[in-house]
């Protein structure tokens, strides 16, 4: 049978043992702490986004898209912190990021091209509005921005073919007979060109000082 003092000695070891264990082993506390902190940057992500504080949310939110790398609504979140920040090449990088997470990567269109374009970089600008173009659902703007960027980079022929994919999408958006009216003029095809100019007319009257000049110009001669 222990004695006394045997009895007390043991239960000092084990309780030796217990406080070493618990002091010494941070990864008991590690799970509850990281929650814990994921929770403080969720709530201030979102909180400081919507108070307009954007320096501040900066922080929080590149820790939760490192955490959810597969989520698209933190990285939407991040460029467009990015965006207020005036920082348009990691903007871009963000929505691409969108464009990769998300189950609808139109979703980024037409922002990623327009970071782009804020950084620079119209190669890449370029890139990003033929991928939204070919994106579902289709969208007749997309043919628009891309043919205008097309005619940036000097590419006339192609930025027809894409204001006339645009109108087969879309036979009533006024702005695209103007901009194709445009293209063909300058092909020297002048009665098509009138004929787009009509059209834009008639689906914009109100918009006839855009156009006058050009109806003008292709009038026929008698």
């Amino acid at each position: 049978m222990q004695s006394a003092g045997a009895r007390l000695t043991g239960a000092a070891v084990v309780l030796a043992i217990y406080y070493w264990t618990l002091l010494a082993s941070p990864a008991i506390a590690l799970p509850d702490a990281a929650e814990a902190r994921l929770q403080q940057d969720l709530q201030a992500s979102v909180s400081l986004f919507n108070a307009n504080r954007f320096a501040e949310a900066l922080a929080p939110t590149e820790r939760l898209v490192a955490r959810w790398p597969d989520q698209a609504r933190h990285h939407e979140r991040l460029a467009l912190i990015f965006q207020k920040l005036e920082r348009p090449a990691e903007e871009a990088r963000a929505w691409e990021a969108v464009m990769a997470a998300s189950p609808t990567p139109v979703d980024a269109c037409p922002m990623v091209a327009q970071a782009y374009q804020r950084a620079n970089r119209a190669d890449q600008e370029l890139l990003a509005l033929e991928r939204c173009a070919a994106l579902p659902p289709v969208n007749p703007d997309f043919e628009v921005l891309l043919g205008q960027a097309l005619l940036r980079a000097d590419r006339k022929t192609d930025a027809r073919r894409a204001f006339e994919r645009g109108l087969e999408l879309d036979p009533a958006y006024p702005d695209l007979h103007l901009l194709l009216g445009v293209r063909q003029f300058d092909d020297g095809q002048l009665s098509q060109a009138r004929e787009s100019f009509e059209r834009f007319l008639a689906l914009a009257p109100d918009r006839r000082g855009e156009v006058v000049e050009w109806l003008v110009r292709t009038e026929p001669k008698r």
